[in-house]
């Protein structure tokens, strides 16, 4: 596989970045300590197996059957000897979309087989499907770079109406094998193809649900680690976490407390507050007549936020303990039922993620849930021989192609313009600059209001000056159209519309050409805190 696999910086908000590069004052805002503290995780380690009842762990056992012998044998492990999990997730985008959801599971999976190895305790990867999640616009579509390397958008029908179901009830409907059939076309012919896309057929068919077809998808492609892929919405997750979501109603006041005091502590730092807190607002959903919708509080009563539906706290806990998939938690709360639900060492999320578990750190102080360590995933751009011979070609790097295409595309054809050009256009400038500085001084000599004219002719010649440019950089670029159309097939597949490749495109285009090898080139390129 002549596929290059190359490794970035996880970039994202100050406080992400401060905390990946071992800053103490942003580590200070994450309870467990730092990623490359070894002895954290096993002081974490030794909580967690002090604190959790055996029956935690015999409940897991015999909530889940994995459909693949390694994650079979090694949950059996961790059931029968105490074991722990490496957590992370991801809504659950069309064809398992983005690039960068596997790169999260293999950094779990990386950190999960680190952590077996020096606390000498079994240690498991988790991938919990955000299935609660209610934002349809956000996961119905993914992008593709075709076999013309045209950015295509493939995606399925909107949702009518103003109600907004968890992504967990919504059920694929027929149109599901027509953008599927688009996929097919769109990729390549391969030896890979066939084997790589029936799998993800079989996942994806009418009448099953999305976040169930993500995730047998998903589950397939890392069959060969130890994985356990759950969706949030899973029955046993919900029992488990009911109490602490419970709890967290009960201590809605002291939670918004704690809330703006860490946000008034980290904006005192000079951080970006990720999650707004915002009064009365709890972190609890209750699906309702709108679907989905936030709990607030009035006068003390459970209030839907959209529907303006009030019950009272007696009506809360019946629907928690009769229909407990009717509950979920917000983004800051969702780290502490999966807590809640599972032995979790360590939590591995992308920059935004980074950003607000430094908010959810007062969360599981509150409700006394050991809180994992947080542990940045791996990010990569995978570099394609068609495009490196076009990095190659004009001598560029793959960064040289990031942010808006317009502006690099230019910024490069302007530095293969004619090498006397540009400084030709600076030096009449220059010169026209000073010449009519002398003119204005003579002028205004004996003519003080004759400034303002001279100010609108400067106005003017230089207008045309920016104009010439203009058009001898549109000739230089006419000259250049086939380096133009290179560099713009190179930016679509490292940059595509400007942004990082692993956070738009899909990964499937890049297994069909180049089969699941691709998948084990992503696993041992992956470098955690641990090494």
């Amino acid at each position: 596989m002549n596929l290059t696999v190359e490794p970035l910086v996880l970039q994202g908000p100050e406080l992400c970045r401060a905390y990946n590069a071992g800053d103490a004052h942003a580590t200070s805002f994450y309870s467990a300590g730092s990623a490359n503290d070894g002895e954290a995780y096993r002081k974490l380690a030794d909580r967690i197996r002090a604190e959790t009842p055996p029956s935690r762990w015999q409940a897991i056992a015999a909530a889940f059957r994995p459909a693949h012998k390694p994650a079979t044998k090694k949950l059996q492990e961790v059931v029968e000897q105490g074991g722990l999990f490496v957590a992370t997730g991801q809504q659950a985008g069309l064809f398992v979309s983005p690039l960068f959801t596997l790169y999260k599971a293999f950094t779990a999976a990386r950190l999960a087989e680190q952590l077996t190895e020096q606390l000498s305790v079994p240690v498991m990867a988790l991938f919990s499907v955000a299935s609660e999640d209610h934002d349809w616009a956000e996961v119905d579509h993914t992008h593709i770079v075709d076999v013309q390397n045209r950015l295509v958008r493939l995606s399925l029908p909107g949702r009518p109406g103003a109600a907004t179901p968890p992504v967990e009830r919504i059920v694929l409907a027929p149109s599901i094998e027509e953008t599927f059939d688009q996929l097919v076309q769109l990729t390549p012919e391969s030896e890979f193809k066939a084997n790589i896309l029936e799998p993800l057929r079989s996942a994806y068919q009418p009448g099953e649900l999305f976040a169930g077809a993500f995730q047998a998808a998903l589950a397939h492609l890392l069959r060969h680690h130890p994985f356990l892929v759950v969706r949030t919405a899973d029955p046993y997750v919900k029992r488990q976490s009911r109490d602490v979501l419970w709890a967290e109603w009960q201590r809605r006041d002291e939670s918004e407390q704690r809330l703006r005091s860490r946000a008034e502590s980290l904006s005192a730092a000079g951080f970006e507050i990720q999650v707004p807190v915002k009064p009365g607002t709890t972190n609890l959903f209750l699906e309702g007549p709108l679907g989905r919708d936030r709990l607030t509080w009035e006068d003390d009563s459970p209030t839907l936020r959209r529907a303006g539906e009030r019950l009272s706290e007696e009506e809360l806990r019946r629907v928690l303990d009769q229909s407990p998939d009717r509950v979920s938690p917000g983004a800051l709360f969702r780290p502490v039922a999966e807590a809640s639900a599972f032995p979790v060492i360590a939590h591995v999320g992308g920059p935004s993620e980074i950003a607000y578990l430094a908010q959810s750190q007062v969360l599981f102080d509150l409700h006394g849930v050991p809180a994992p360590v947080v542990v940045p995933r791996a990010s990569f751009l995978l570099v394609e021989p068609k495009v490196a011979r076009v990095l190659e070609k004009f001598g560029l790097k793959a960064g040289d192609l990031a942010g808006d295409p317009n502006v690099a595309l230019s910024r490069i054809l302007s530095d293969m313009a004619p090498p006397g050009l540009q400084v030709s256009l600076s030096d009449l400038r220059q010169s026209v600059a000073e010449g009519l500085d002398r003119v204005e001084a003579a002028t205004v000599e004996f003519d003080s209001g004759a400034k303002s004219l001279i100010g609108s002719g400067k106005q003017a010649i230089f207008g045309g000056i920016k104009a010439l440019e203009s058009k001898l950089q549109a000739r230089v670029r006419e000259k250049n159209r086939t380096s133009e159309q290179q560099i713009e097939k190179a930016a679509v597949n490292l940059y595509p519309e400007g942004h990082p490749q692993e956070r738009l495109l899909n990964p499937y285009p890049y297994l069909v050409r180049y089969g699941e090898g691709l998948l084990d080139a992503i696993y041992d390129s992956v470098v955690t805190p641990l090494g």
